[in-house]
């Protein structure tokens, strides 16, 4: 199995067509390049709340540390095992551990001066905060459970297998997945196997794996080959199963069709994207497709009243109606700038392109309001709302918070 990330992917496509076109390509552009950003007239201010450092923030490469709220906190981790507690609504830091046991002796001393943090001793899916308590996974497969509260130790476990997203829970079963296509089922208390499903991976695969959403019915997970299912949290018997995109093509890299980003439930309704293949709603119980559209996506999507958004890997911003899948809107006006998944607050959308730049669009239409760059080095990691509140993680470790100020 080979894995490749979905931006050094568009990247290398980006390069491929800059090869092609000649030696004239320094002075003359090609139409595969990014498309450059448009003027407008800005009609509301974004408001920076608050703007917090956490520790050395994303590393290089496909790393997408997602931050968690939960109530009044919101919690971060760097991809060297730094986690942070902060006041959602101040960014006041409450705690902070350090999660990477560190390795002790005159050697790991003097290595430390010529070589980078060991990566699989790496963080790279984020954290989730739930039921008490918090979540973390190492490049190598170490889960970790924490306090909430303390962020002092529950239990760590080790999986056979690169975990590249956050593991969740119920409070009973901390559900993890591994970038070999397993699925394992622990117990929250102790960490100890439940139980584990296996569904190996396709030869290409994007880089990552989607994290679970685990209820008190019901574990849905996406994998590399298009499928979307539910298992019993209990015994990881299947509930149901659901192909959301078929391979086409001749060459493994057409065939490549991941769910790479969670699902979004709503209303007994799940939502989900896969990469060169569909975006589909589903009815939560059954998994039976309720509508679907040609579509291709790597990031989450983002739901807001009867709208849901999908940032395509083409760099579309697209808006469906959640209930039928029509389309209601597109901006294509960031094409090729490899955008994260949109996130909403208050009246608008936001995405992040690999330059850093936030742009801000109306729900109702798509037209530009706001931009604003956030990091030069970009946002990976998706964003976080609280419904008025924006939170963006950068790429060099700066947790910002964000409001909308309209009438500018």
């Amino acid at each position: 199995m080979m894995q490749v990330s979905v931006r050094h992917l568009s990247c290398l496509v980006l390069l491929c067509a800059f090869a092609m076109s000649g030696c004239s390509w320094f002075s003359k552009k090609t139409g595969n390049e990014p498309m450059e950003l448009v003027d407008f007239k800005e009609t509301l201010d974004l408001d920076k709340v608050w703007k917090r450092g956490i520790g050395e923030g994303q590393n290089k490469g496909f790393s997408s540390l997602t931050p968690a709220l939960d109530g009044d906190a919101i919690y971060a981790v760097d991809y060297e095992g730094l986690v942070v507690a902060l006041d959602s609504k101040t960014g006041k830091k409450q705690w902070s551990r350090k999660v990477n046991k560190s390795q002790q002796g005159l050697w790991t001393w003097l290595k430390s001066f010529f070589v980078a943090g060991d990566p699989n001793r790496q963080i790279v899916g984020g954290i989730a905060a739930e039921n008490g308590l918090l979540l973390v996974a190492t490049y190598a497969g170490e889960v970790m459970a924490l306090s909430k509260e303390t962020g002092d130790e529950v239990w760590r476990r080790q999986l056979p297998g690169e975990v590249v997203s956050a593991p969740r829970t119920n409070g009973s079963v901390v559900a993890a997945q591994t970038v070999n296509g397993k699925l394992f089922a622990l117990d929250a208390k102790t960490g100890e196997q439940l139980w584990f499903y296996d569904n190996p991976p396709p030869v290409l695969t994007l880089r990552g794996t989607p994290s679970p959403i685990v209820t008190d019915t019901a574990i849905y997970s996406g994998f590399s080959n298009g499928r979307m299912m539910a298992f019993n949290p209990a015994n990881g018997l299947i509930l149901w199963e659901q192909r959301i995109a078929s391979p086409k093509g001749r060459s493994e890299l057409e065939r490549m069709v991941d769910i790479h980003s969670s699902p979004l439930i709503k209303d007994g309704v799940i939502y989900v994207g896969t990469y060169q293949g569909r975006i589909s709603a589903l009815a939560r119980g059954t998994g039976k497709p309720l509508w679907g559209q040609d579509g291709s996506t790597s990031e989450s999507v983002a739901l807001s009243g009867d709208k849901l958004f999908v940032a395509h890997a083409d760099g579309k911003l697209v808006a469906y109606n959640s209930v039928t899948g029509e389309q209601l809107w597109s901006n294509e006006k960031m094409l090729r700038r490899l955008l994260n998944g949109p996130q909403v607050f208050g009246d608008y959308v936001a995405v992040v392109d690999f330059k850093g730049y936030m742009h801000v669009v109306n729900q109702s239409d798509g037209e530009f309001v706001a931009r604003t760059r956030v990091d030069r080095k970009g946002a990976r990691a998706p964003m976080l709302t609280d419904g008025e509140t924006l939170y963006v993680y950068t790429n060099r470790g700066k947790l910002i918070a964000f409001r909308a100020e309209k009438d500018k």
